[in-house]
């Protein structure tokens, strides 16, 4: 298996994403491989920085495969991927396309990794529209799947019957759930809730015998771990998304502040630190800790890394990549459309 990672793009490129790449491939099969994709003067100059030492006397299971340009956020998406040929994320589709790689990873622009990944790996046939997939934090640590994030802003019911056809595969295949529970967000429990939309998706969903659905959920309940998979058009989905992601930072800024205000209180966050319980909340409420944001119905595995994402976030989502392409999760889902034909 060989893993494409675009090391020139998002907020902390290329150094934390060398790093990532570096330390990451210990963590994965030693039949694993990893292509750092980039500008290779760059990258062998900042391995100098970084290491005092040459690619290959670091590791022989990671290479470099060279592209000069490189797709910024603040370019329209598909003008950047057409007249940017030779950029890490044009160079990383084409080798993922021809089979040079079985995986590609980037937290460059989230619209160009969208966009490219329909146009130049190509969509599923069957599958109406790809979804964005990022894991969210639940109660018993095991995370939720939620899909679409943001992909597609309006959305028909055959498309959410697809996301929760495509995200019970993901969690059943990659991370071993045997017939995981499906919720749509909706903004009530009871059947009758919601407006066209989630109604007809509702019946489509619950008619499917493949799927486990557990019916509708709302917002504050996506996150007890009574569902392995919650579904949504993209435009609920991105809002509950970045909603989540809001209310991790803020209460992370309140505790700080909290256990910060007055000396007494210094003395009890340091005796927490000490215990490592401030570490472990931290970990618990960070949704980076479960990997970047997957693009399912694509014709190859991609995955969104965060775009702020450093050398740990890397190693987590390259492990992600690892178990994505393992668990043929491409395939089932190609297996099931053929059934439903």
């Amino acid at each position: 298996m060989n893993i494409l990672l675009d090391v020139m793009g998002g907020d902390n490129a290329p150094d934390e994403f060398i790093k990532g790449a570096i330390e990451g491939i210990k963590n994965l099969d030693q039949e694993t491989t990893i292509t750092m994709i980039g500008k290779e003067v760059i990258i062998k100059q900042k391995l100098k920085e970084l290491y005092g030492k040459e690619l290959s006397e670091l590791s022989d299971r990671v290479k470099i495969k060279n592209a000069n340009e490189v797709i910024s956020n603040h370019e329209s998406p598909t003008e950047a991927l057409k007249s940017k040929p030779d950029s890490s994320m044009c160079v990383g589709f084409e080798m993922l396309k021809s089979g040079e790689g079985d995986c590609f990873i980037s937290a460059g622009s989230t619209g160009a990794l969208l966009v490219g990944g329909l146009l130049k790996v190509g969509r599923i046939k069957g599958i109406d529209r790809p979804a964005l997939c990022p894991m969210l934090p639940t109660l018993d640590g095991k995370g939720f799947l939620l899909l679409d994030a943001g992909a597609n802003t309006n959305c028909k019911p055959i498309n959410l019957l697809q996301f929760a056809q495509m995200g019970s595969i993901y969690m059943k295949n990659a991370y071993g759930i045997d017939n995981p529970p499906v919720g749509l967000l909706n903004i009530g429990a009871e059947e009758e809730k919601g407006n066209t939309l989630t109604k007809e998706s509702f019946a489509l969903i619950k008619e499917d015998s493949n799927i486990n659905f557990y019916g509708n959920i709302e917002g504050r309940d996506m996150f007890s771990g009574d569902v392995s998979v919650v579904v949504a058009d993209g435009f609920t989905g991105n809002i509950a998304l970045k909603t989540t992601e809001g209310i991790g930072l803020t209460l992370g800024k309140m505790l700080k502040e909290e256990l910060t205000s007055s000396l007494f209180r210094k003395i009890g966050a340091g005796i927490l630190s000490a215990s490592g319980a401030l570490t472990s909340f931290k970990k618990r409420i960070d949704y980076s800790e479960y990997g970047g944001a997957l693009l399912l119905g694509i014709e190859k595995p991609i995955v969104k890394c965060h775009g702020s994402g450093k050398e740990k976030d890397v190693k987590i989502v390259l492990k992600q990549a690892e178990n994505f392409v393992k668990g043929k999760v491409v395939e089932s889902i190609k297996e099931r459309i053929l059934e439903e034909k």
